[in-house]
């Protein structure tokens, strides 16, 4: 236990004034006290409330067998901690984990846009929000959070208080038991190197701005399969360049959304996305809404029209449905890619523009170029990246997190409360075939919203049976194991009553203990 004082190693006394000195040295006794962390988490809120007066603490630790952030948040003279599963991205202390940086947010409160993660603390009443990682010799915990209700400046000293009392409590999560399974595990992420972490001076600010849009672009992709997030990470890759993308695959699939989140994680992202459909706008027409048109260059321009192409510039154009432009236009828009310049229609003046272009197509352009309907050049231009997305038939895994997403999502909307997706019917979906991918699955579960007046999800089965895929019924364990898991976090770890998992996997309380046995699932994890 005496290897905590580690900590104050390399602590000067210029770096700190003599009572945060003191109240280090307290917070040191105090961790040295306690034998638990749940002992300590509501006396570490309440010492820390009255040296700096942060009156709010989040503890996250991530959890290596669900892939989340055990999230605990402690309040200044409250004895109880709340605590939840998290995804990674979804919570600041679960960003610091990852990035093994600081969040630090002086006063959320002037910030107009916030990521999701944040405006929950807001909502708390909390102004000042410092976020540290909580890393050993041995291992990448978590991170810890201190909120305040007043705005408490960036100071040297207080950073550099703040950064040594999260080392105290990193060594002490080393080392400290727990009852709930909070302590990280063994085979989470390790150091580089076997020696103590180095503490910066300065810990690298939080960029509220460019996270935000971050935390957005992917929020709408829902799903952990192999297939999505090779995709995401396929976006990641090129969003930081300014190449132009090919994004192919089936109707449905999602492929606007691909597109922007790659313009929300490219330098373009304070710039405009514009997005035009190649089939929904007639043919004589999308010359003029793509590039634009002087007044009198046809009958009907009574006014001089800027093009989507002009809207876009510094920003990204979206071409949705480019297998189908039309031939007239693919050597002015394949001039675009080369040149960066063109002609409004009924006009001899050049205009020039700063655009990325992503292209969209469920068709086969390499049959479309070898049949003549489409530009092989213009073909090569646009396939300077392409992507694959893929149909939800091949991310079968995803299907029970984007039906509990679009379960929740239309609810809230319809002011509903559903809590249960009965075994079976998840079953049903799971084996569809989706012929209308995502899109499809997004029109059924917002159908079944409005037709559920119970608690209990109504899915029309019927619709689900004639075409689905040959199958045993049964679903495979990893689906199985991901559908309980869920409902395990849901459910807080409680199995039977009213709001348990079972009743949310409707099922029965022995069938899903048997379940869980099989799968070695525990429902402790999930406890508060």
């Amino acid at each position: 236990m005496a290897e905590q004082g580690l900590a104050f190693d390399s602590v000067h006394s210029s770096d700190l004034t003599v009572g945060q000195y003191l109240s280090l040295l307290d917070l040191a006794q105090l961790a040295l006290s306690q034998r638990t962390i749940e002992a300590l988490f509501p006396r570490l809120a309440l010492r820390l409330h009255h040296a700096l007066n942060f009156g709010v603490v989040t503890l996250g630790l991530y959890d290596s067998s669900t892939e989340s952030i055990r999230l605990n948040v402690c309040k200044a003279g409250e004895a109880e901690r709340r605590c939840e599963c998290l995804p990674v991205h979804a919570c600041a202390d679960g960003w610091a984990w990852k990035n093994q940086r600081s969040v630090l947010v002086q006063d959320l409160g002037t910030e107009p846009k916030l990521p999701s993660f944040l405006r929950s603390l807001r909502q708390l009443g909390v102004r000042t929000y410092y976020v540290f990682p909580l890393t050993t010799r041995r291992h990448k915990l978590g991170a810890i959070g201190f909120g305040s209700s007043h705005v408490i400046p960036k100071t040297k000293a207080t950073l550099e208080f703040l950064r040594r009392a999260a080392a105290i409590i990193a060594q002490l999560l080393d080392t400290t038991p727990s009852s709930d399974g909070l302590t990280a595990p063994t085979d989470c992420p390790q150091t580089p190197s076997a020696s103590a972490p180095r503490l910066e001076p300065e810990p690298q600010d939080f960029d509220l701005s460019n996270y935000a849009s971050r935390d957005e672009a992917f929020q709408e992709m829902v799903g952990n399969s192999a297939p999505l997030q090779e995709l995401i990470r396929q976006v990641r890759t090129v969003a930081a360049t300014d190449a132009t993308v090919l994004l192919m695959g089936e109707t449905g699939t999602g492929k606007e959304l691909v597109a922007r989140a790659i313009h929300r994680l490219s330098p373009r992202a304070d710039g405009k996305f514009v997005s035009v459909n190649c089939t929904a706008i007639p043919t004589d027409l999308l010359e003029s809404e793509l590039f634009g048109h002087e007044k009198g260059a046809f009958t009907g321009a009574i006014n001089r029209r800027v093009g989507r192409l002009e809207l876009a510039d510094r920003g990204t154009l979206l071409l949705d449905e480019a297998g189908d432009l039309p031939g007239v236009i693919q050597p002015k828009l394949l001039r675009v890619l080369e040149d960066k310049e063109f002609e409004r229609l009924g006009s001899n003046q050049t205009v020039k523009v700063d655009v990325r272009l992503i292209a969209a197509t469920n068709q086969d352009l390499h049959r479309s170029v070898a049949e003549g309907r489409f530009r092989e050049d213009l073909f090569y231009r646009l396939n300077v990246f392409p992507i694959y997305v893929p149909p939800l038939r091949e991310r079968k895994r995803d299907i029970p997190a984007l039906v509990h997403y679009f379960v929740s999502r239309y609810a809230s909307e319809a002011k509903k409360s559903i809590a249960t997706i009965p075994a079976e019917a998840m079953d049903a979906l799971l084996n569809w075939s989706w012929p209308g991918n995502i899109r499809e699955l997004q029109n059924l579960v917002q159908r079944c919203v409005i037709l559920t007046t119970s608690p209990v999800l109504r899915v029309p089965l019927g619709e689900l049976r004639p075409n689905a895929k040959p199958s045993s019924g049964k679903m495979s364990p990893e689906v199985e194991r991901e559908l309980i898991l869920q409902a395990l976090k849901g459910a807080g770890g409680v199995i039977g009553g009213a709001s348990g998992a079972a009743n949310r996997l409707g099922m029965k309380r022995t069938t899903l203990y048997s379940k869980m046995k099989k799968l070695n699932i525990s429902p402790v994890e999930f406890q508060d």
